[in-house]
């Protein structure tokens, strides 16, 4: 958390109220959130500051935010590029003005837009996210390449690709960045549920109709979520500090001994790749 329409709700609010705004770094609190192809998630033993604030953004213009599954991209006028994960409670909030009372701040841009002037702050109170400097284009490339497809244009024959003579269980092959970027355990689960299809399921015993069906329900569960801004279960907010409202309509994450909205079943857990799984054991027979 957040996944891909978390962070695509973020990349479109960004997108349409802050491109072309001249970015300087105001602060930079912890060094080691800064990583590098080498070392995605920061130099954790990073005392003092090294960074050069150009490799920040400092002194450019905002051109464009880019997505790649559950990944953002910053990208300049002169070519450089920051590349933001957001690990487990990472946050990329727009204000005003900067609340010195706001902790778990380790980085803050000004943006300035004409006469008008608000702040970008990169906040993450559990620090499994990661701000990654890129000189150019390509940089960002280097660490998009090693992800899978985005799961928000997945299709049948990609997913076929993914699963053939896999006798892992589908949900662990889903949650596996490489093979396909975006999903997490919500939206996993709620794929599966939607197609029907067991989360210990052997991937190489999917059909044909199976993985149709399975491609349809991630790009609709998707879909959906981003359209009702995300799901906020703790840390998650929209730039502006709204939460989002798709955990309302979850059917089976985050319901484990409820009952299953479509047959009245109760809602299950298990394990599964490591990860706490909820399904429906009428609806998702194995």
């Amino acid at each position: 958390m957040p996944e891909l329409p978390e962070v695509e709700c973020i990349r479109s609010y960004l997108e349409h109220t802050c491109v072309g705004a001249k970015i300087a770094l105001s602060q930079l609190v912890r060094e080691d959130i800064v990583g590098s192809v080498g070392s995605p998630r920061g130099k954790r033993s990073a005392k003092k500051s090294t960074t050069p604030k150009v490799a920040l953004l400092d002194s450019s213009t905002l051109v464009g935010v880019e997505r790649k599954g559950k990944q953002l991209g910053l990208i300049a006028d002169n070519g450089r590029a920051l590349l933001i994960r957001l690990g487990m409670s990472g946050q990329l909030l727009v204000v005003e003005s900067v609340d010195k009372n706001l902790s778990h701040v380790h980085a803050v841009w000004s943006l300035r837009f004409n006469n008008t002037l608000k702040f970008l702050l990169f906040r993450d109170p559990r620090r499994f996210g990661s701000i990654l400097p890129c000189r150019n284009r390509a940089g960002i490339d280097d660490h998009w390449n090693k992800l899978g497809p985005d799961a928000l244009t997945i299709s049948q024959p990609i997913l076929w690709q993914i699963m053939k003579n896999r006798v892992t269980g589908v949900k662990a092959l889903l949650l596996d960045q490489a093979r396909i970027c975006g999903l997490g355990n919500i939206y996993v689960d709620e794929s599966l549920f939607l197609s029907g299809i067991h989360p210990k399921k052997q991937a190489c015993f999917l059909n044909d109709v199976e993985l149709q069906l399975l491609a349809y329900s991630i790009r609709r569960v998707l879909s959906k979520a981003i359209h009702a801004g995300g799901s906020t279960l703790r840390d998650y907010r929209t730039p502006d500090g709204a939460e989002g409202n798709f955990q309302k309509a979850h059917s089976v994450y985050g319901r484990i001994g409820l009952l299953c909205t479509m047959c009245k079943a109760t809602i299950v857990g298990d394990i599964v790749g490591g990860r706490t799984t909820a399904f429906c054991p009428n609806c998702q027979a194995l």
